[in-house]
């Protein structure tokens, strides 16, 4: 048993891996390519994005964050009690588990646009996703530079939110 396995898993691997083929006159796949290196174009780090901004700026995002994340573990704190308590009805129960569930999944959506957001060039946002819509902050400057587009169609794309019901202040 143990040959046979021996042997199968000998078999998978030479034929699973694809043997070398020859090359076409001709083919090129990288053809007028230029390659940066870490000399020619040093990489920016997150710090390093996040210190550009002013020190006014960057703790009211993190404050603004904190506060956030401490609203919603609050809420989720809550509805964990809630089905902890014995004689708990179960409209009560569906009740703290639909709020759970709320929350999760709007700090799911909140943190992939935010960290989509910060991909296409912001520094710092925050996001709030509430029954009527959503509202992002980003900064003044960084807004005017990237436009108000490449945030709503974040936002609409991740999100499903129609564009009416997106709100962005900047700060």
């Amino acid at each position: 048993m143990v040959l046979a396995l021996g042997a199968a898993v000998y078999l998978n691997w030479r034929i699973g891996t694809p043997a070398e083929t020859s090359k076409t006159l001709g083919e090129s796949k990288l053809v007028n390519a230029t390659v940066a290196t870490e000399e020619t174009q040093p990489q920016k780090k997150e710090s390093d994005s996040k210190q550009s901004l002013p020190s006014k700026q960057q703790r009211l995002f993190s404050s603004a964050k904190t506060e956030r994340d401490q609203i919603q573990d609050k809420i989720i704190d809550n509805a964990a009690e809630t089905m902890k308590l014995e004689g708990v009805s179960e409209n009560d129960m569906n009740t703290a588990q639909s709020q759970v569930a709320a929350v999760i999944k709007s700090f799911t959506l909140q943190n992939t646009i935010e960290s989509t957001l910060k991909s296409k060039g912001f520094s710092s946002c925050l996001c709030y996703i509430n029954d009527d819509g959503c509202i992002v902050t980003v900064p003044k400057a960084e807004l005017k530079k990237l436009g108000t587009m490449i945030v709503k169609s974040t936002v609409q794309s991740v999100a499903s939110i129609p564009f009416d019901k997106i709100t962005i202040v900047s700060v």
